[in-house]
């Protein structure tokens, strides 16, 4: 009998043999080593993943792959945090999707937890390209927000959101006390790494279970969906929508909507968050101060 799913780790050979002719689904959690503020552990970005796979290969049967902390790019300039080359990510995701399809896998998940836009695009681009290379191969490259943009879930750097999340994994990897109050948008990002809203302010547990039940029901269903049709097109679909409901928010004609979603209260600290992107690299400076004319503006 083969079993529900498999944790590769811990399989023999012809366990992963028996359960890919039943259910050839490899869910492949890609994560990072980063600094996500004083108040949360440095797995965020893997921890979140690694949970929505696995509580999401319960539910379709495959295969789960231990979590790719290495490699991936345009991370944080703060300490404990590990950075790769754009390159490298851009092989090791190439020799992933290769040598999946070698192995026998169908339907491949690559979900990452850590989503600057570059790294999130070239995902994206090498799982519909091997997926149109190789025939009856499905691969899905996508961060966990992409499966619920309904939820207003765009993603953030250790703000509410991310807290949340982890709030819901383990309450213990989380310790808002050691986060300072009552600081604006920049003061966070600056000091602390921390882009979006007050996490004092807005996170949850009750949110982040929202959002991580939410997370593995849609990518189970959609996992589902693709084996029965042997088509890639809920695949597609979930690019699509994500893609449609971003531009409802992160538009320049709306920098009202945008602001609102991640905490920046004026223009100012907007202009004033960008120059520091552009001109200090966002490196972490904890003795920064927002300059008090621009409070009083």
């Amino acid at each position: 009998m083969v079993a529900k799913y498999l944790n590769i780790l811990e399989s023999f050979p012809h366990e992963v043999e028996d359960m890919i002719k039943e259910s050839p689904i490899a869910y492949i959690p890609m994560g990072s080593i980063e600094w996500h503020g004083p108040h949360n552990v440095l797995g965020v970005d893997s921890l979140k993943v690694i949970e929505i796979c696995k509580r999401s290969v319960e539910i379709t049967g495959g295969v789960l792959f231990p979590c790719v902390n290495w490699g991936a790019f345009s991370t944080m300039n703060f300490p404990f945090t590990y950075h790769f080359s754009k390159r490298a990510f851009k092989k090791m995701t190439k020799n992933i999707l290769k040598q999946s399809y070698d192995m026998g896998f169908q339907i491949v998940i690559l979900i990452s937890g850590h989503y600057p836009s570059a790294q999130i695009k070239q995902l994206m681009k090498n799982s519909r390209k091997y997926s149109k290379k190789f025939d009856n191969y499905f691969a899905l490259g996508i961060p966990e927000q992409k499966l619920v943009p309904d939820l207003g879930y765009f993603g953030d750097h250790a703000a509410h959101w991310e807290t949340s999340i982890t709030m819901a994994l383990n309450p213990s990897w989380v310790s808002l006390e050691k986060f300072p109050e009552g600081l604006n948008f920049v003061e966070r990002g600056i000091r602390h790494g921390v882009f979006g809203k007050d996490p004092r302010l807005h996170a949850s547990k009750e949110l982040g279970e929202k959002v991580l039940d939410a997370c593995v029901e849609r990518l189970s269903n959609v996992v589902l969906k693709v084996k029965e049709s042997r088509s890639i097109e809920p695949f597609e679909e979930v690019y699509t929508t994500y893609s449609q409901e971003r531009k409802k928010i992160f538009s320049l004609r709306s920098l009202n909507a945008l602001f609102k979603s991640q905490g920046i209260k004026s223009t100012r600290e907007g202009i004033e968050f960008f120059k520091w992107m552009l001109f200090k690299k966002k490196k972490a400076n904890p003795d920064y101060q927002y300059p008090e004319k621009y409070r009083k503006s």
